[in-house]
């Protein structure tokens, strides 16, 4: 199944983020008469959890030590958007990751992970003088998309929480297990078509290369990370401050070097 998504294809020539999106779609689509009990069951255990759980109505005759961890482990209380991310991951990575824990066993099932410092150190070394860039704008974006997930709340003094931070923490290990794993992921594609749709529209000349983006997502793994400790100090907008200051100073460090081509 990744395998015909990373090799879908434009019919008009030039693969776009929209065109490879829309071929995902189609894709979803063919698929639904085989995946439609699946599916049904899938967003029935979510729908399940979210009437359960979210409504005070039902959840306040659930005692607290069941419904603390259940709350926590399913994000029943997150904004929608990182809920529907996290159980899109759940459904999909996690099975994946049960399924090998199942069949290999679990040091086996995480050796992608000891492979994250060498390759990050590789990369390094490759792309040398504006490493630190990359780094520090993925670095950038991780911290302010931490932060935003982490501070919706339906009650007004439950931001910021760990239960809000945790599906960054599900985000990290995913990017993470992805980088271990090499760069035929559907990550790398969207970067590479990301930026031929830049060049395309705005007349600009970026080459795409691995392992600079590579390094901009060991950044954002990085960023969502750092905003652990600003959880625990209860910073409420720590992650939007320092993720900004993180890209104006990727910013910095770039045109402080004008004789360093960012795209050689």
């Amino acid at each position: 199944m990744e395998d015909t998504i990373l090799n879908l294809s434009s019919k008009s020539g030039r693969e776009s983020v929209f065109s490879w999106l829309w071929g995902i779609g189609i894709l979803g689509v063919k698929n639904l008469p085989k995946m439609g009990k699946q599916l049904v069951i899938q967003v029935g255990v979510v729908l399940a959890f979210q009437f359960i759980f979210w409504y005070e109505g039902v959840s306040q005759f659930i005692p607290t030590f069941i419904k603390g961890p259940v709350i926590f482990l399913t994000a029943t209380y997150n904004d929608v958007i990182p809920k529907t991310i996290y159980w899109v991951i759940v459904f999909t990575f996690g099975k994946k990751i049960f399924n090998k824990v199942r069949t290999i066993g679990l040091a086996k099932t995480l050796e992608p992970l000891k492979k994250l410092i060498p390759s990050l150190k590789n990369a390094m070394f490759e792309v040398k003088e504006l490493a630190n860039y990359y780094l520090l704008v993925g670095a950038g974006f991780g911290l302010i998309v931490a932060n935003n997930f982490s501070s919706y709340s339906r009650f007004s003094g439950a931001r910021n929480k760990i239960d809000k931070y945790f599906i960054s923490m599900v985000i990290s290990f995913t990017i993470a297990y992805f980088l271990g794993e090499g760069r035929e992921h559907w990550l790398f594609k969207f970067g590479k078509l990301s930026i031929g749709d830049l060049n395309h529209w705005f007349k600009l000349k970026l080459i795409y290369n691995e392992k600079k983006m590579y390094l901009v997502l060991s950044g954002f793994v990085f960023g969502l990370l750092l905003d652990f400790p600003l959880i625990v100090l209860q910073i409420m907008y720590g992650g939007y401050i320092l993720g900004i200051i993180a890209i104006i100073l990727s910013l910095v460090m770039l045109f402080s070097k004008p004789k360093v081509n960012p795209n050689e």
